[in-house]
């Protein structure tokens, strides 16, 4: 194969890699019912492979969405401190959804971690349950959900043990341990729980 037919295999095959990457990250923004019924139609056509691969494309769009509302109750103001950059990360079964506020030379650090389905949640919630039973700290309730407040040195940190499975943690090393409290008992602990449930 010669230099120019080399290069325009090469191009060739960017040129699809490019279309396949760009035209799978349109279809993830869109409508999931799309996917969903596409997945149905090819299983009754007897297209196995398509519909698990539609299948597939319609949980990832499902997911996608709970997760953008999940990080909705992330609000942009809670108790008069303003909320940074919202990151959000999922990574083998497991969804950590994190923000920042601070108010002054005060910061709180929030993250939400859990399952991204039924069975890794009661694995989390199994494995909250255990670690508030051993842990040392002062057992508080949030919203009608058990917490734990720990001081670690110059670091406090509240984690809440959510319904749904996931745990909550408020961490802070500038604000006090009633100040952080005080910061969780605002955050919308129990609406984001039921929307997880």
């Amino acid at each position: 194969m010669s230099l120019f037919q080399h290069s325009k295999f090469s191009i060739l095959i960017i040129s699809l890699v490019f279309g396949i990457f760009t035209s799978a990250q349109v279809f993830a923004k869109d409508d999931p019912s799309e996917s969903c019924a596409s997945a149905a139609e090819l299983f009754s056509e007897g297209d196995i492979e398509g519909a698990l691969e539609e299948a597939r494309w319609c949980v990832t769009q499902l997911e996608q969405l709970k997760k953008n509302e999940t990080s909705a109750y992330f609000k942009d103001e809670i108790d008069g401190y303003e909320g940074g950059k919202l990151n959000s990360q999922q990574a083998m079964g497991i969804t950590v959804i994190e923000r920042s506020y601070s108010k002054g030379s005060e910061m709180i650090n929030v993250s939400l971690t859990g399952g991204s389905s039924g069975g890794l949640n009661s694995a989390f919630a199994a494995m909250a349950a255990m670690g508030m039973q051993a842990a040392q700290g002062e057992k508080v309730r949030i919203q009608r959900r058990s917490a734990l407040v720990t001081d670690e040195g110059d670091s406090t940190s509240v984690v809440v043990t959510l319904k749904s499975g996931g745990m909550l943690t408020f961490e802070s090393s500038e604000v006090s341990n009633d100040d952080l409290v005080a910061f969780a008992k605002e955050f919308p602990v129990a609406d984001l729980d039921d929307s997880i449930n």
